[in-house]
């Protein structure tokens, strides 16, 4: 955590903290870093000022506390996702196929719109490092099947880009979707490792 923060010691301090966290992801999810402010956490989550500045000595502080709390939170989400993934031991493409895709679709579903937001505007930073991690595991499923022959990186990428492009439009969904919103979690899941399968299936061809 950031080291100017004050981390109190007593429930009841801690819980305000809490709060104040929450609040701020809230926000966060809502409008970006730039709606995560000291008034806005202080209305909604009912922490007086004097007692948001006993915690954090200024907004800037809070905000790096914010994202290091959600990067932490979200790397172990990660982490749990791949390693299931991967000690499935799939020894075939259609089971690689589907554990990579299960692995992306609970993570975002579990902290898409956080991830959405992670990066604070680093040049080159937090997106693109989440992408290439993303890249690499997803593509670290199937090591075990087709093993890492360059010639499969486009078409897992590719799949990669699908299975993101749908589950952002699952969790997030358009105005044009919304009748779609209803669909269970589990049917869209499905739906979405089939049409990956046959993709990577049509595009990489079974070891010989």
């Amino acid at each position: 955590m950031a080291d100017s923060v004050r981390v109190p010691q007593q429930d009841r301090s801690r819980d305000k903290l809490e709060r104040i966290y929450e609040v701020s992801v809230e926000l966060l999810i809502e409008g970006g870093w730039d709606a995560v402010t000291v008034g806005d956490v202080e209305r909604r989550s009912g922490v007086s000022r004097g007692a948001f500045y006993l915690r954090f000595p200024n907004r800037e502080a809070l905000l790096d506390y914010a994202h290091q709390r959600l990067a932490e939170t979200v790397n172990s989400a990660h982490d749990r996702a791949f390693d299931q993934a991967r000690a499935a031991g799939a020894t075939t493409l259609e089971a690689a196929t589907r554990a990579a895709v299960h692995a992306i679709a609970e993570l975002f579903r579990e902290h898409g719109r956080v991830l959405l937001r992670l990066n604070r505007g680093e040049q080159g930073g937090a997106g693109a490092g989440a992408m290439n991690r993303l890249s690499r595991d997803f593509q670290s499923v199937f090591e075990n099947v087709i093993g890492s022959a360059p010639a499969h990186q486009a078409p897992l990428e590719f799949a990669l880009q699908l299975v993101l492009s749908m589950v952002l439009t699952e969790i997030n969904p358009r105005v044009t979707f919304a009748e779609h919103a209803g669909r269970p979690w589990d049917t869209f899941v499905a739906e979405l490792c089939d049409t990956v399968t046959y993709y990577v299936q049509a595009r990489i061809p079974p070891p010989v």
